[in-house]
């Protein structure tokens, strides 16, 4: 016991350490954005040292990642929660995936660091970032697939439909919506949900299948 409570305390020193460069990692990417602060600044006002930050995160790309990740593993507790009651369609858990997300981005993040984060994922110019960011896509998009599977074992949804490409197919579309989202401060989620219900109804007009 007593041989592993230094062990106990160092972690604990570790987590708060991350939380404070996080949390002045947010502050700053809402003030100045990624491109102009530097990991100094970081370190400054979370009170470490610059070495520091860069062992835990190597970049200010990875800062940005690691908050994101940590947003998007609350967002999918919440999913995991809230999801199904949303309704029974398929449609309607679309819909529900869209505004859970919605509501989420508004309050843990900011449309801003939303806009640095895609910007970052799509410029190349660091490419460990742009993989990870994609992992975190795959984890949101599996929840999608899930509520396919989910449906077609219980004979909503026809035997024929593919989860995978489904799901992918209803993430990706719902996503084209949510950077419309965060591309503009003007724009609301309710626009956003009626732009997403007025695809899913033309893509199949007669509803999806067990509607």
């Amino acid at each position: 016991m007593t041989e592993q409570q230094p062990t106990s305390l160092r972690e604990r020193q570790k987590e708060d350490r991350k939380a404070r460069i996080i949390a002045a990692a947010k502050s700053l990417f809402l003030e100045a954005g990624l491109e102009k602060i530097t990991m100094e600044a970081i370190a400054e006002i979370a009170g470490v040292s610059s070495v520091t930050v860069h062992n835990y995160y190597g970049t200010k790309s990875g800062v940005l990642l690691a908050l994101v990740a940590e947003s998007d593993r609350e967002l999918l507790a919440t999913l995991e929660r809230g999801l199904r009651a949303r309704g029974e369609t398929l449609t309607d858990r679309v819909l529900g995936f869209f505004e859970i997300v919605c509501r989420h981005t508004q309050t843990h993040l900011d449309k801003a660091i939303w806009r640095q984060v895609i910007a970052a994922s799509v410029s190349g110019t660091e490419p460990r970032f742009g993989k990870l960011y994609h992992e975190l896509d795959n984890r949101l998009a599996s929840v999608l697939i899930r509520e396919v599977e989910r449906m077609v074992g219980a004979g909503i949804l026809p035997e024929t439909v593919d989860p995978a490409h489904l799901g992918w197919a209803l993430f990706n579309l719902q996503n084209a919506r949510f950077i419309e989202f965060i591309a503009a401060d003007g724009s609301s989620c309710e626009a956003g949900l009626q732009h997403l219900r007025n695809d899913l109804n033309a893509l199949m007009p007669g509803g999806f299948p067990g509607r």
